[in-house]
């Protein structure tokens, strides 16, 4: 299961009325969920949450077709409880919160006997700690097959600060922009995906056009999500351009010439290989963006 295959990744509480249809893909724009038991709930919700999440269990194990569903325990006690019931091969893996380099091991621990996928979250002060996250880093490549992102906790991060994100402005222009800058130096070079962080104003959908945007250029393809109405705009965002394909086909062409010209730019298949095979993902996950190719390809 690749990162970019979740595209926007909808956070829904374990208590919403809803949850089964969701997970069964009543949005069809929708690719994954991540059911949560940690922030969503009030310290005297969670037995009401485990009962919720058992009764979630049963029905999952006999839906057919379904989206990608990952789960999120309130802490490491939650995960083992979660780990010991039977149906719990019916979700597709976990999403572990809060882990830094004192804890990781102590999460790591009882997914060694499973084998379902997960995505740590970074999201205490070590996010500030480029050496930190350079150990997390090292703890994690054992198991780097099993993670399927490494997921950014964006407003965990600024609660460290004491402060919210602006609803004028995008992440990359506050102080999560060297923690997203910091996290992707330090875990894509490694193998790992990282994943978006959320934008919590949904009603800001031209913000988070351009946000998503600016996660693209930085190496980030999948997104987490807190409201339906963001799904389709970062969906869009994800589609490459006609020109993009165009040009990442050339640069992956076995037969192409070391540096060559498209459209005004230089296209050298030595150091935008990379790139290119992310848009051709990109394009076998959300297609391509309608329109006329407006750019040729010429020989340098």
């Amino acid at each position: 299961m690749s990162a970019i295959a979740l595209g926007a990744t909808l956070y829904v509480p374990v208590l919403r009325p809803n949850l089964l249809d969701v997970a069964s893909g009543s949005n069809l724009d929708l690719r994954s969920i991540v059911v949560c038991l940690e922030d969503s709930l009030r310290d005297d919700q969670v037995e009401d949450a485990r009962a919720a999440f058992l009764q979630f269990l049963g029905s999952m194990s006999k839906l057919g077709n379904r989206i990608i569903v990952y789960v999120r325990p309130r802490d490491i006690q939650m995960l083992h409880w979660m780990l010991a019931i039977p149906d719990i091969n019916a979700i597709d893996g976990f999403v572990l919160p809060k882990v830094e380099t004192a804890n990781v091991a102590q999460w790591l621990a009882p997914m060694t006997g499973h084998d379902h996928k997960f995505m740590p979250t970074i999201e205490t002060a070590e996010a500030f700690d480029r050496n930190a996250l350079e150990q997390l880093c090292r703890q994690l490549l054992p198991f780097q097959d099993r993670v399927t992102a490494i997921r950014i906790g964006g407003n965990d991060i600024l609660n460290v600060l004491g402060v919210r994100r602006s609803k004028c402005r995008t992440a990359y222009d506050g102080p999560l922009g060297n923690v997203i800058r910091d996290m992707a130096a330090t875990f894509i070079p490694a193998g790992f995906a990282v994943a978006a962080p959320v934008f919590e104003h949904y009603g800001s959908l031209d913000l988070l056009r351009e946000e998503v945007e600016q996660d693209l250029e930085h190496g980030l393809l999948t997104k987490t999500a807190i409201h339906p109405s963001q799904i389709a705009v970062i969906h869009n965002c994800y589609q490459p351009s006609a020109e993009e394909v165009l040009e990442a086909r050339s640069i992956l062409d076995t037969d192409a010439r070391a540096v060559f010209a498209s459209g005004g730019s230089m296209c050298e298949p030595a150091t935008h290989r990379h790139w290119a095979g992310n848009v051709i993902s990109r394009l076998q996950q959300f297609a391509a963006k309608e329109g006329n190719i407006v750019s040729s390809i010429m020989v340098a």
